[in-house]
């Protein structure tokens, strides 16, 4: 680590966003969720420990590199946890070295033996405020409540990254929908798998939450945590309130041995379907025949996503960055994303369109249909096709 432009910050400070952080003397302190951490060894002699390597997610969803040398390890290490929330004052902020980077960050924390890392309560919220936070991506939110259904594939197979719905009460009368992705959902699956007996309160951590159909679904992130341990104060309250014993016994809907409905509908009786809230979490293959009579173009019609992990790439400056993978090496690949308009002779809808679908439609992938025209594209080719 070079020692160039570091500038001390005081731990009597305000708290400011990881992108806010300078290259000037200043008095700030920084909050941030710990995604994960690991020891930083030296190879090339003798495997020498220099110390503890750390990624923070602060609320705006910036990732940042921090650093605890060797001589400051042993007196942070005991408070370290993946998931947990820190208030963090009292550091250096230095320039990142242009190798090895493990974010697009241009800046580094780095731990002094007058740091200050304090483990901050989960950051709960209740029904009210997350309709208030969906659609907003302002907020990250943590959510306590009741599993009361899991539905999904291969539920049994911790090494499945297949999407899981859970049906999730939070309060008496409402229930809300944790909708589970990737490496999240095989975290989730692991706990069916581990032959333990499973808590049916559960706190989840770092959720986005997302109105459809009238219902809210708190989306998984990559920095989603699990806690289940009874001892924790908020799983503890909300048991009591709800009256609920801790291995109370909840529903489970394991799909993999095929579709439980199959039926033709007409586009008004499809919006019924997802409009009605006790019906959100069955699983449902519907026929619509429909016809398509455009392409909606305000939003695109591709995205660049991860070769590693298939998300969207963030753009940061000129660069595109993944938030999950957090790889200087990260390589982008071009994706379908269309979205169609269609109509049944009665009512007219948008349906959305993804790359598997779409290829097959079109014959051709995302990349090639650029490649065929700089400007992105032939833009009139894949809606001509659409409507033969």
């Amino acid at each position: 680590m070079s020692n160039v432009d570091v500038v001390a910050i005081s731990a009597e400070a305000n708290y400011v966003s990881f992108d806010g952080l300078r290259l000037v003397r200043s008095s700030q302190q920084v909050v941030g969720r710990l995604l994960r951490f690991w020891d930083a060894r030296n190879v090339k002699n003798d495997n020498e420990f220099m110390g503890i390597i750390l990624l923070l997610l602060d609320e705006k969803c910036s990732v940042i590199n921090a650093f605890i040398p060797s001589a400051y390890a042993s007196q942070f290490r005991h408070v370290l946890g993946e998931g947990v929330i820190f208030n963090v004052g009292g550091f250096e902020v230095g320039r990142c070295q242009r190798l090895y980077k493990i974010t697009d960050h241009p800046y580094v924390i780095r731990f002094l033996p007058a740091t200050s890392i304090e483990r901050e309560k989960f950051m709960l919220r209740n029904f009210d405020d997350l309709q208030v936070l969906a659609n907003t991506n302002s907020e990250l939110p943590d959510v306590v409540g009741q599993i009361c259904f899991v539905q999904g594939s291969n539920l049994n197979d911790s090494t499945s990254t297949q999407r899981l719905v859970v049906r999730y009460r939070m309060d008496t009368s409402v229930i809300v929908y944790l909708s589970l992705w990737d490496d999240v959902a095989a975290t989730f699956r692991a706990h069916f798998s581990s032959g333990d007996t499973m808590n049916s309160v559960m706190l989840v951590t770092t959720v986005n939450p997302k109105m459809f159909g009238g219902n809210l679904y708190l989306n998984s992130t990559s920095a989603t945590r699990f806690f289940f341990d009874t001892d924790i104060q908020p799983i503890k309250q909300f048991s009591n309130r709800m009256g609920i014993k801790s291995e109370e016994a909840f529903t489970r809907a394991d799909t993999s041995a095929g579709i439980r409905k199959k039926k033709l509908v007409s586009i008004h009786e499809l919006h019924e379907f997802i409009s009605k809230s006790h019906e959100q979490t069955q699983d449902a293959d519907f026929l619509c025949n429909a016809k398509v009579v455009g392409v909606v173009r305000k939003n695109g019609w591709s995205f660049v996503s991860c070769t590693g992990c298939s998300r969207k790439l963030d753009k940061v400056g000129n660069a595109l960055r993944c938030n999950k993978c957090v790889s200087p090496t990260v390589t982008g690949v071009v994706r379908y994303r269309v979205e169609l308009a269609v109509e049944d002779g009665h009512d007219r809808e948008t349906f959305v369109v993804f790359d598997d679908e779409m290829t097959k439609l079109i014959t051709k992938i995302a990349a090639t249909l650029i490649l065929e025209d700089g400007d992105g594209g032939n833009k009139d080719e894949y809606q001509a096709v659409l409507k033969t």
